[in-house]
């Protein structure tokens, strides 16, 4: 807790061990998994065959600050006691977890490796979150490129490992979310009541992201990948749920919309409006829709701020405050110092009530009482 708040970090991340895909991959794709050669900065991967390039998170500028930024941590390889170490220091309770170095491994097209390898990181980050089960949760991956097989290890991640989310990979190619295929994922969802994670990175049409132009660039480019990747594919990924009728056909279906801000959300539920029911509804060739874009936003998607958003009160002044959670991102190297984030939201100008449910209860809401079962603050 900080100043009377109880706090969850909806989206923070793990730096997975070096030697993950030698220890936890099993069966006949063993031979052909990731062949890690070292690590930069005591953090990212460096690939066999793949060297580290440009970009967000293949710059190796990024991680040569890693040891200033986060001290002891870096220097403890990322353990869990490091991480519950600045979870006291810093005033976070509850910390969910996704993936660094594994990301992207749910959007092999090899079937047989990526499930193998998908298998591997929840394997790996349950006995990880197992060392302190009440305070560091974790969001599972699961193979996009074979949907019996993302069905299989969603069922087996959720309801075994007690993963508390989903990290929704791209869309298969020509194939997209709203194809009747899909209605298996979006119906065990519901039926296992957890969000699927929107984080960035995918893509509802199985299409390259909107910034990949600027891949491999340099220079000023890698800020502008930077700055458009996440939140223009979170904004793209949230309207194909909403226009294509998939919120229609599963109204229970929950949506979280992490790491790309959330100043967005009040010009593009706009927009999302105007294009399907307003004066510009003439590109809309479909059906009506139940729902309003905004009806559709409160009733079924949350979106993580960053705490030092200058534009917060106005989305919940547009939206309310029931659908906006806390992140921190750490230990990203982009990540704001770990001081900062909690300090942050409290210093916004929100009332004690906006700021108690972003820092705990809408996490709790949209990812389940199973996130805080048998933490001592659940009952307070």
């Amino acid at each position: 807790m900080k100043d009377g708040f109880k706090v969850i970090d909806a989206d923070g991340h793990f730096y997975e061990p070096q030697d993950i895909w030698d220890k936890y991959v099993e069966g006949p794709a063993y031979d052909r998994r990731p062949i890690v050669t070292g690590l930069h900065g005591n953090s990212l991967f460096q690939i066999k065959g793949r060297e580290m390039k440009g970009g967000p998170l293949g710059s190796k500028v990024l991680f040569d600050q890693m040891e200033e930024k986060f001290g002891h941590a870096f220097r403890d390889n990322w353990s869990m006691g490091s991480r519950i170490k600045d979870m006291e220091t810093h005033g976070w309770d509850i910390q969910v977890c996704l993936p660094t170095n594994a990301s992207g491994v749910n959007n092999i097209q090899d079937v047989e490796l990526s499930a193998a390898l998908c298998r591997a990181y929840n394997n790996w980050a349950y006995e990880f979150s197992q060392q302190a089960p009440t305070r560091v949760k974790f969001t599972s991956l699961a193979p996009g490129a074979d949907l019996k097989e993302m069905v299989n290890e969603t069922r087996r991640s959720i309801a075994e490992l007690g993963a508390v989310s989903v990290n929704l990979p791209p869309a298969i190619p020509d194939k997209m979310w709203h194809h009747p295929d899909y209605d298996s994922v979006w119906r065990l969802a519901e039926e296992l009541d957890f969000p699927l994670s929107i984080h960035g990175g995918v893509s509802a049409s199985g299409q390259p992201m909107s910034n990949a132009r600027y891949a491999e660039k340099t220079g000023a480019l890698i800020a502008l990948r930077a700055a458009t990747g996440f939140p223009v594919e979170n904004m793209m990924s949230m309207g194909h749920f909403m226009l294509t009728g998939i919120l229609d056909r599963f109204p229970k279906l929950k949506l979280l919309v992490l790491e790309g801000n959330c100043g967005w959300v009040p010009f593009w539920l706009n927009r999302l409006a105007s294009v399907s029911e307003g004066r510009q509804n003439v590109f809309f060739d479909s059906n009506p829709l139940e729902l309003s874009p905004q009806e559709y936003f409160l009733r079924n998607i949350s979106v993580a701020a960053d705490a030092d958003e200058p534009t917060i009160k106005y989305v919940v002044d547009f939206i309310g405050n029931d659908n906006i959670v806390f992140n921190t991102d750490y230990p990203h190297p982009d990540a704001p110092a770990s001081h900062e984030p909690v300090q942050n939201m409290i210093d916004q100008p929100l009332t004690e009530e906006d700021k108690r449910k972003i820092l705990w209860d809408n996490s709790v809401k949209i990812y389940g009482k199973k996130l805080i079962e048998g933490h001592p603050l659940a009952s307070i």
